[in-house]
């Protein structure tokens, strides 16, 4: 390992888009049962983002989409994930990177995640699966862990 931590922030983050491209590739084969329906919002400005420009409105990166009653033609790859949607009675297709999500949330069953957006933003020039990586010296120094025993906070009560 070359002398390098382990970054669990990373791993859980990948892990979680993994939990994304899961619930996308369920409703891809087999639709949306019930109410069940997505809010993904993503970062516009995030390498391999293809969207409509009427969606990129204001000073604000992201966008938030819908998938609930009508999309079609929904591709997924290890990298990302198209989709088409209507916008303005137009049907439109987008590209969102998984790497670009900041929250995925279903909100009929009240799941909701929300992504570290500083994680991502310096590989805003790379596209990379959403799998575990080892991380650079900077990131690690953001995420140092302070380890301590739970006997600490356990009653000292003799029975």
């Amino acid at each position: 390992m070359d002398n390098k931590n382990i970054d669990y922030d990373q791993i859980v983050e990948d892990t979680l888009r993994l939990v994304v491209k899961k619930s996308l590739e369920l409703i891809k084969e087999e639709g949306l049962p019930g109410d069940h329906h997505f809010y993904i919002s993503f970062d516009s400005t995030y390498k391999g983002v293809k969207v409509p420009s009427e969606l990129k409105i204001g000073d604000d990166n992201e966008i938030k989409i819908i998938l609930q009653h009508q999309f079609w033609d929904l591709t997924i790859d290890d990298y990302k994930f198209s989709v088409v949607l209507s916008f303005n009675g137009k049907k439109k297709i987008i590209f969102v990177p998984f790497n670009s999500i900041i929250s995925f949330s279903d909100p009929s069953v009240g799941f909701s995640l929300q992504f570290k957006k500083d994680l991502f933003t310096e590989n805003t020039n790379k596209e990379k699966k959403i799998l575990p990586k080892n991380i650079n010296e900077d990131n690690k120094k953001k995420f140092n862990a302070e380890i301590f025993s739970l006997d600490a906070f356990r009653s000292k009560k003799e029975d």
